[in-house]
């Protein structure tokens, strides 16, 4: 079922990058909601491959992967890193939607551009 869940909110958060890369190039927010979001796709995947080559963690197995960490093939890095990073951004952006006083509130990767 946690599977289910990591796909699912890969597939949301896929959905959101496609729908802030039509508004790139007129929106603000969303030339800084794709460059975050690809930031974090990079990250965890960068930190699933470190994870799957680091001795330390190569025993870990995932929850809902039923497989070791570090006996993971290069699709499944990618894969599995895009779903965890895709998970903490949900999370981001439900700790955002909750926090109704602003106070876990971040500026923009990309800050606004000076009016003239």
């Amino acid at each position: 079922m946690f599977t289910y869940a990591l796909f699912a909110t890969l597939i949301l958060k896929a959905v959101d990058f496609f729908i802030d890369l039509t508004h790139i190039a007129t929106d603000k927010a969303a030339r800084s909601s794709v460059l975050t979001q690809l930031c974090a796709w990079a990250g965890g995947t960068t930190l699933v491959a470190i994870g799957a080559h680091a001795k330390v963690v190569a025993g870990v197995v995932l929850p809902g992967m039923g497989l070791a960490l570090g006996k993971l093939d290069a699709g499944s890095i990618l894969l599995v890193g895009l779903m965890a990073a895709s998970l903490a951004s949900a999370g981001a952006d439900t700790r955002a939607a909750v926090d109704s006083s602003d106070s876990t509130a971040r500026p923009p990767l990309l800050s606004p551009s000076p009016t003239p």
